[in-house]
């Protein structure tokens, strides 16, 4: 096996699978961060969307099964709840993954370890393995313990490490908005950075052109949510600089709502979705709201699937 086969495949694998967030992730999580995102796998692995994702994974594969084989871990059974924080630092291009879990930890390192393909060191006592640089990268993950794993940037990771032991402490507007919205959220996302910020980012020129766009400056602060149920609820939030910036975008957002359910190639699954959605304009804020029964989203899921393997004539 070669190791980006392994290593990177890991750290994306983790940030994919990306309730109230555990306490002792969080406080691993840089103190400049400007983007949280939490997913209580726990919790959504046994909803009925969580089963009906789940049932859709491949079962053959090969690269999966090599991997599971030579570590003892199977990320579907292994992995309880995930932690992405990011400083949103386009330039910087750093990012760390926290993952509460089940690890054999040494087993992990000595694979990569034996490969020789990457490199390895002893950083106050946790062991790190390392490989890059990639893009400008060096792509790193370390176990504080057998149920603590930290992937990301060689920095970020040693970073956690050191916060492991220390009382630094998050952004306080981070820190209130986790705890708001954190308690009845199977998913969510807070970011207090502005989505202009971004733009660097996109490699599509006209989503880059967009973000860059005097209304989408206006935004300082975006969060969405996910409660996952027989009722799937999804939930958002723009805080944009004025009332004025945010009673103007939700004029666009709404008409974008309208003009897309009006064209949803989703049969009645997808208009359902789009009809359900409400967008209202509280002071500065832009509030996001729309329930949509658990058995249309797979409705919607299946469509999309046979969409993408259908020939194209």
């Amino acid at each position: 096996m070669k190791l980006r086969f392994l290593l990177v495949p890991l750290v994306c694998l983790l940030a994919g699978i990306a309730s109230a967030a555990d306490s002792q992730l969080l406080r691993l999580v840089m103190p400049y961060a400007k983007v949280v995102s939490v997913i209580d796998f726990d919790k959504v692995k046994t909803t009925p969307f969580g089963l009906f994702v789940l049932s859709q994974l491949p079962a053959t594969d090969s690269s999966f099964k090599e991997f599971g084989a030579a570590t003892g871990f199977d990320p579907l059974l292994d992995i309880h709840e995930v932690v992405m924080a990011s400083p949103a630092d386009m330039k910087a291009k750093a990012g760390l993954l926290l993952v509460r879990g089940r690890f054999d930890a040494q087993r992990i390192v000595s694979l990569f370890q034996a490969m020789g393909k990457a490199t390895s060191e002893t950083y106050r006592g946790v062991s790190i393995v390392s490989h890059g640089p990639d893009h400008g990268v060096t792509h790193a993950l370390a176990f504080l313990d057998n149920s603590t794993a930290a992937a990301g940037d060689l920095a970020s990771v040693r970073g956690a490490i050191d916060r492991r032991s220390s009382s630094a402490v998050m952004d306080a507007a981070l820190a209130d908005k986790i705890v708001r919205v954190s308690s009845n959220q199977d998913a969510w996302v807070f970011s207090i950075a502005p989505i202009s910020a971004f733009a660097p980012a996109m490699p599509n020129k006209n989503v880059k052109g967009a973000l860059q766009g005097d209304l989408i400056k206006a935004i300082e602060q975006s969060s969405g949510g996910i409660r996952f149920g027989k009722i799937i609820e999804i939930s958002g939030e723009l805080t944009a600089r004025t009332n004025q910036d945010a009673s103007s975008l939700a004029d666009v957002v709404k008409f974008f709502v309208n003009m897309a359910s009006v064209n949803s190639s989703g049969g009645g699954a997808g208009q359902t979705l789009l009809q359900n959605a409400t967008v209202t304009a509280e002071a500065n804020a832009v509030k996001l709201f729309v329930s949509i029964p658990e058995s249309d989203v797979e409705t919607l899921i299946k469509l999309s699937a046979g969409s993408a393997r259908a020939p194209r004539i």
